[in-house]
């Protein structure tokens, strides 16, 4: 079995009862078969407190207050404590990695849905790269798995990801060129013409492909006022989200109101260019978040066909966390930091991407939803 995961995976530490935000509050814990196994069976005091603490029809740890009935007051877990780190089940020894499986591959990612994850992963400041690892595991053998398109897709995602680490040109553009490339080649997977993706990704990095799409992407700029407006259409697609967190839906409506109802055009268009000015390394967190958008979810497209909407979700989730960004800016007196982006960030991934339902909308609103075409996408990045 290959794996393959970013370079600073193994540097990860748990900050434990230090965290401001803890995994084990806040969302369900599911228990995978083997784990419930152990604790039904697991001797003692401690055994028959595990079997009363378990909702077993759902296969999930009870809570109470909205946190783990394992989380002790001083934030750590009394199954690690009490039984050992062995006892724990999958979701709590993996989190916060997220693994997507392919056959005889699995790719490993951190979520930025954990706040030392966040800080990691936005900290970091060099161009990423990934590394890989095999394993003697048994062969296996998916059904219907189309290896020839899992290959154009991993040929399209590293062409991506050099596109996405040009530090020669804005992120603006960037999220621009690939949003674009995504569009064409889906036109090739949808006509089944795979032997087509090759030749396109060789014509994308020719010198005069990048002049066309500078000279395409101008009738795309200076659009202030719809801009702005194509992007607060992509904020309020987020309404249509369940809520983790209770004040997730509050601190939506109040930013909105500030950036697209108490800010003049004039103001608004200032604000940005003061947010990009205000500091340079920002640029690199909106790469690894493109970075990290690419690597967990692109490959996923050999499933069901669909490149284009996740390039589409990866620059749109981008995209709104700038206008998040922006609101914080503006709400804290220009004053910004970088753990003032890894709270943000954290908490936004947590409210997109850990509710399966929130998942299958955003894929459903990229897929068919107006305000995810081509030219409002390029017009919201570019405007």
């Amino acid at each position: 079995m290959e794996y393959i995961y970013p370079e600073y995976l193994y540097d990860f530490q748990c900050e434990a009862s230090a965290c401001k935000d803890t995994c084990c509050a806040g969302w369900n814990i599911a228990i995978d078969s083997v784990s419930m196994k152990k604790y039904k069976n697991y001797p003692g005091f401690f055994g028959n407190r595990l079997r009363n603490s378990i909702d077993w029809e759902r296969g999930a740890f009870e809570q109470y207050n909205g946190r783990c009935v394992f989380l002790n007051e001083e934030n750590l877990c009394d199954i690690y404590k009490e039984a050992g780190e062995g006892m724990l089940c999958k979701t709590c020894t993996r989190y916060p990695r997220h693994y997507e499986e392919y056959e005889n591959l699995r790719e490993i990612s951190l979520s930025l849905s954990c706040p030392a994850a966040a800080k990691m992963v936005l900290g970091h400041r060099g161009t990423l790269a990934f590394l890989n690892e095999y394993r003697e595991t048994p062969e296996e053998e998916y059904e219907q798995f189309d290896f020839f398109l899992f290959a154009r897709l991993r040929a399209i995602r590293d062409y991506f990801y050099r596109v996405v680490q040009d530090r020669e040109r804005t992120v603006p553009f960037r999220m621009a060129l690939i949003l674009s490339a995504a569009h064409d080649l889906q036109k090739r997977i949808d006509r089944e013409q795979l032997y087509a993706v090759d030749d396109l990704l060789g014509r994308y990095q020719k010198p005069a492909f990048l002049q066309a799409a500078q000279k395409k992407f101008a009738a795309f700029e200076n659009q202030g006022v719809k801009k702005r407006l194509e992007r607060r259409n992509l904020w309020q697609k987020l309404y249509r989200l369940e809520v983790i967190r209770p004040r997730w839906r509050e601190y939506l409506k109040e930013q909105e109101t500030l950036l697209y109802g108490k800010l003049s055009q004039e103001a608004y268009e200032e604000a940005c260019r003061g947010f990009a000015a205000s500091d340079p390394d920002r640029a690199l967190e909106y790469e690894q978040l493109l970075m990290y958008y690419l690597f967990g979810y692109l490959c996923t497209a050999v499933y069901d066909g669909d490149l284009y909407s996740k390039i589409k979700l990866a620059v749109v989730h981008t995209v709104l966390i700038q206008e998040l960004d922006l609101g914080a800016w503006l709400s804290r007196e220009k004053a910004f930091a970088f753990d003032d982006q890894v709270e943000l960030v954290h908490r936004y991934v947590r409210e997109t991407e850990h509710s399966e339902p929130n998942m299958e909308a955003m894929e459903c609103m990229a897929a068919e939803d107006e305000a995810f075409g081509l030219e409002k996408l390029l017009t919201g990045i570019l405007g």
